[in-house]
């Protein structure tokens, strides 16, 4: 980790540089995706309409299907890379302490615990994030490929192509509501960081902010950095703005509630 001022460098550009391509390539997907799944429906066509019908729309999702793979391929390709140059680092690999955090997590959100859990460089949500990410890439890559060129799997029996898109379907469902409820919620619109943290864009994290989310990394920065022992408590003046707060809940909530109304009844008609 880079000290910059009061400014710690907390992802390096080739992380930023994985993560835009990921975060394109995964939002592209889902809005051309649900239009040539549920292509019937009466809001698809709206959406085809902004591609030039139907067969762009088509030619746009594969498009981005590719380029998500090849930033996952990207992405074992740098962290060989770093495993070779700088030796292995565990630090992303889930321990008993993040189930120790996820309950101490869940008592201080209901009132029990007076103080959030200590975290070091990743939280137990960070960690549970990421992995979620390779699973989905997984899951959505394999099933993918078998709608793409079912002739490549003649040998699969019948019932597994349906399987392949329902699972397809399934997964990029639970992969938005992760998106746009759960991850634009803490990395944009948390009243802590509103309107957005910026680190997904230059790297960059303040001092107060870290010691404030990743106490125990900061515990370890200030050993290498004294100077930043004395740095002040930050907070957004966004933090405790109530009608911010009830805004974003029932923003939040409504979309849930929306995405949840319109998409179940559609899975439910896949399984029939």
């Amino acid at each position: 980790m880079t000290k910059v001022g009061t400014k710690i460098i907390r992802f390096s550009l080739q992380q930023r540089i994985q993560h835009g391509l990921l975060a394109i390539s995964v939002l592209m997907l889902i809005i051309t995706g649900f239009p040539i799944k549920y292509s019937t429906e009466a809001w698809a066509p709206y959406v085809i309409s902004l591609f030039g019908g139907f067969g762009n729309l088509f030619r746009v999702h594969l498009v981005f299907a590719v380029m998500m793979v090849l930033t996952s391929a990207y992405h074992i390709v740098w962290l060989i890379w770093t495993f070779i140059k700088r030796g292995p680092s565990w630090e992303m690999i889930p321990t008993f302490k993040d189930f120790r955090d996820a309950i101490d997590h869940a008592k201080y959100l209901l009132g029990i615990n007076k103080n959030p859990p200590q975290y070091g460089r990743y939280s137990y949500l960070e960690k549970f994030e990421y992995f979620a990410v390779i699973w989905g890439v997984i899951v959505m890559g394999f099933s993918g490929l078998i709608l793409w060129f079912p002739g490549m799997f003649y040998w699969m029996p019948r019932w597994a192509f349906g399987v392949a898109r329902v699972v397809h379907s399934n997964e990029a469902f639970v992969c938005m509501l992760a998106i746009l409820v759960g991850h634009f919620f803490h990395v944009h619109f948390n009243p802590k960081v509103f309107p957005s943290s910026l680190v997904w864009w230059n790297g960059k994290i303040s001092a107060a902010h870290l010691k404030e989310e990743h106490p125990l990394e900061y515990q370890q920065l200030i050993k290498q950095h004294p100077e930043l022992k004395n740095v002040q408590e930050h907070e957004s003046r966004w933090a405790r703005s109530k009608p911010l707060i009830y805004a974003e809940l029932v923003i939040f909530l409504g979309l849930f509630a929306y995405l949840l109304y319109t998409f179940i009844p559609l899975f439910l008609q896949d399984l029939i």
